[in-house]
């Protein structure tokens, strides 16, 4: 894989393709893509809890990775997030409530700096209005420009970035043509497929974001699978040495 500093442009060889198609015919049964359309089924409270799940892994995925797997324990912190809940706090002491929650429950690193972000949320009329999730509102999985409802999206909600909100628009079904771009999957194309580019450099950028993007998209295209279900495969086998067992006779 190599990125064209001149044109912006990035490329992927047969051998690149050799490659995605191995981790295709091994992982592409091993994990679950959420569904095109699953935001539709997804109430005020659902929709509000994967939100903050958002802002949470912004610190890295492991903390918040390590409390869903407590289920008791997850599903006490969903319980005291709660967006009824947090309605009920008054606006001036939300903010160390918040904080207090993500630091007791270790749901993420920097747990000051996500709570202010989620109780600026709160206040912010184009999410979150009269107790009721407006994110999506007027989105659609249908819609035939996937860029513009992302970019629709990040204009609702500034703290969600490119990596974020593609993350986001999986998660819901909002889209399977986007792919999360984080320190993990951006590691695996560069120590495997040669990408010139740190994390830092891909997700500030939105030209060589989305230059990436769209060439990992052709590839899947050519194999017969959507890019959202590459993330998801990358993602879930990033860090078990699957990624180096499965392309080591290529």
């Amino acid at each position: 894989m190599d990125f064209d500093m001149k044109s912006y442009e990035t490329y992927l060889s047969e051998e690149d393709i050799d490659k995605l198609e191995k981790i295709k015919k091994y992982l592409v049964g091993k994990v679950k893509l959420p569904k095109l359309g699953s935001y539709l089924s997804l109430n005020d409270k659902e929709l509000w809890i994967k939100i903050v799940v958002q802002f949470c892994v912004m610190g890295g995925t492991r903390m918040i990775g390590n409390l869903e797997k407590d289920k008791i324990r997850y599903a006490e912190f969903k319980k005291k997030i709660d967006l009824n809940n947090l309605k009920l706090i008054v606006e001036g002491d939300r903010l160390n409530y918040i904080d207090n929650i993500l630091k007791d429950f270790k749901a993420t690193r920097f747990h000051y700096q996500q709570a202010k972000k989620i109780d600026n949320i709160l206040k912010n009329p184009k999410v979150v209005n009269k107790g009721h999730i407006l994110l999506l509102d007027g989105l659609s999985h249908a819609h035939p420009d996937f860029m513009k409802v992302r970019a629709e999206l990040m204009e609702r909600n500034p703290y969600f970035k490119l990596k974020s909100a593609s993350d986001f628009m999986i998660d819901v079904g909002l889209s399977h043509n986007v792919i999360a771009l984080d320190t993990r999957i951006v590691g695996i194309l560069k120590d495997y497929f040669g990408l010139n580019l740190d994390v830092n450099r891909v997700q500030g950028n939105k030209t060589i974001y989305e230059s990436i993007e769209r060439a990992i998209r052709d590839a899947c295209e050519k194999l017969g699978i959507s890019l959202a279900h590459l993330d998801r495969m990358l993602f879930r086998f990033s860090g078990k040495d699957t990624i180096a067992f499965i392309l080591e006779d290529l």
